[in-house]
């Protein structure tokens, strides 16, 4: 690539929108920092695509575009990659005739990605992005402005050697893909070889191993398919299989591909091969990111029918605690049960129930079992409408987190969807605010024992709300029974918090700004720009 300031050669036509090198670095610096804080976590409609989009975009930036802006002079990489046990690494030591890279037939289940330089270029790569992934190791047998990564398989059974595999062939000046006669069909390896031809990376195949018996169909089949991806007139190579060996191949099996390598060596045939790959560069990266921008739309429409969709669960669970305050069924068993006990001929709480008077009885103790009385009632109360709250709580955090789940938003549910809300802390503390209300309590009753009836005739028992409307307390029962019936819906949406949902959707911003940075990219795009 040029060095000079400007993002385009000297004599070529220059738009007058061009961005200046060190701006252009800026604005992909800045690319990257949108595409890391990307959410794409929603399952929408080629959403799994936008995701390896996203990571493939950030690595190929970071890794590929980035460092050439910065040093245009930094070798070739030439990665060579491919599936488990294509002979990668014994194909890299055969060329170099070095043993740079472990090979054998036995893999390690981790395995760190080599990185064989020149020694006149060991100090330029030395704080590119790929350097700090990959084991460095310096040989003379690599032509000076080339680098060749013997890379992690694509298809390997560690997700870190797939993801690593696949960041250092978005880093790529060209692709050496290895292939052999069993495994060129693989899905994997096919579909990072249709993803590379796509960007127009320049590509070299490697038909390795392969049975003389075989070679024909083989070769004839592999080249359709190639022809296929617009990759017919790749550089393409032949390895015979050498049958069980240790060590190195024939150096006949490799020499038209060493060749070949060294054709691409020196800095000024290195730095046409960079040209080339940054062909297709700029109206790639252009076309990926107005997709994951439509990726960002998606995401936010998903986000909106996420929320529609939480607070519709509310609905039924809210409608009917309102029902039950309203028809009193919340008082139903055990209150009511205690009131006919207590309310009976005889019972402490008899004169309430027949409109008689209430008192206190000798030293008092009249009123102190009414009190207790009360007391006891007022609990089974708090019992019963704390154990209605609770189950709609729990209907509603189940059906919100399987919501959720479906939607692909469960990593964040934890974080945006409240689980603390304490049933009977809530009741008890409405109960509470209610006796403190309680100013002037009924002649014959204490303000807590007022308190007690209060919230006992709210909930709903019948012959309680009759003593309360005899003793004058009708419109406090009015007044509770509606704060009763707000305070339970007010926790039921606290569980499902309005916007929680939306606040899953990218910031709206990121589509418009990676429209915005392909649209600084569109120069670049045009015949003869090169950055």
């Amino acid at each position: 690539m040029a060095s000079s300031a400007s993002p385009l050669s000297a004599g070529e036509d220059v738009p007058v929108s061009a961005l200046s090198r060190a701006q252009l670095i800026d604005v992909l610096t800045d690319t990257v920092g949108d595409l890391s804080s990307l959410d794409l976590s929603l399952n929408t409609d080629g959403a799994e695509d936008a995701r390896r989009l996203r990571a493939g975009l950030i690595a190929q930036i970071r890794d590929h575009v980035l460092p050439r802006l910065a040093d245009a002079d930094i070798p070739a990489i030439v990665v060579v990659g491919g599936s488990t046990g294509a002979g990668k690494s014994t194909l890299v030591n055969s060329v170099l005739r070095q043993e740079v890279s472990d090979a054998g037939v036995l893999r390690p289940t981790t395995r760190t990605p080599v990185l064989v330089v020149n020694p006149e270029d060991r100090e330029s790569l030395a704080d590119h992005p790929i350097a700090q992934v990959c084991v460095t190791v310096t040989s003379a047998a690599v032509p000076a402005g080339l680098a060749l990564v013997d890379a992690s398989d694509l298809d390997s059974v560690q997700e870190t050697n797939r993801v690593l595999a696949a960041r250092l062939l978005d880093a790529a000046d060209l692709w050496l893909f290895v292939t052999t006669a069993a495994r060129y069909g693989d899905q994997t390896p096919w579909a990072s070889l249709e993803e590379a031809a796509g960007r127009e990376t320049p590509i070299g195949i490697v038909l390795n191993r392969v049975p003389v018996k075989v070679l024909a169909e083989v070769r004839r089949d592999l080249i359709e398919r190639l022809d296929a991806l617009g990759l017919a007139e790749s550089p393409f190579f032949v390895v015979p299989d050498a049958g069980p060996h240790e060590g190195m191949l024939p150096d006949a099996s490799v020499s038209e591909l060493r060749d070949w390598l060294q054709l691409l060596a020196g800095r000024h045939r290195a730095a046409g091969l960079v040209r080339r790959t940054g062909r297709g560069v700029w109206t790639g990266l252009r076309a990926d990111l107005l997709t994951l921008a439509d990726g960002v739309d998606a995401q936010d429409d998903a986000a909106a029918r996420l929320e529609q969709a939480s607070q519709r669960l509310l609905e039924a669970p809210s409608a009917d605690l309102r029902a039950d305050v309203e028809r009193g069924t919340c008082a139903q068993g055990a209150p009511t049960t205690r009131w006919i006990t207590l309310a009976s001929s005889g019972g402490p709480l008899a004169p309430l129930a027949q409109g008689g008077k209430l008192r206190s009885g000798w030293f008092g103790r009249t009123g102190k079992a009414r009190a207790a009385a009360l007391s006891a009632l007022a609990a089974d109360v708090r019992e019963s409408v704390a154990s209605r709250l609770e189950a709609a709580l729990v209907t509603v955090r189940d059906d919100a987190a399987r919501t959720w789940r479906e939607a692909g938003a469960s990593a964040r549910a934890g974080e945006l969807l409240p689980t603390d809300a304490d049933a009977t802390a809530v009741v008890d503390a409405w109960a509470a605010d209610q006796t403190a209300r309680i100013t002037t309590p009924p002649k014959g009753l204490t303000p807590q024992g007022a308190g007690d009836l209060l919230i006992s005739a709210a909930a709903g028992i019948d012959g309680v709300r009759a003593a309360a409307n005899r003793l004058g307390l009708g419109q406090a029962v009015t007044d509770a029974k509606t704060s009763l019936a707000q305070t339970l819906t007010d926790v039921l949406a606290a569980a499902v918090p309005a916007g929680a949902a939306r606040a899953l959707a990218p910031d709206p911003a990121l589509a418009a700004a990676l429209r915005l940075r392909a649209g600084e990219l569109a120069p670049f795009t045009r015949p003869g720009a090169t950055a």
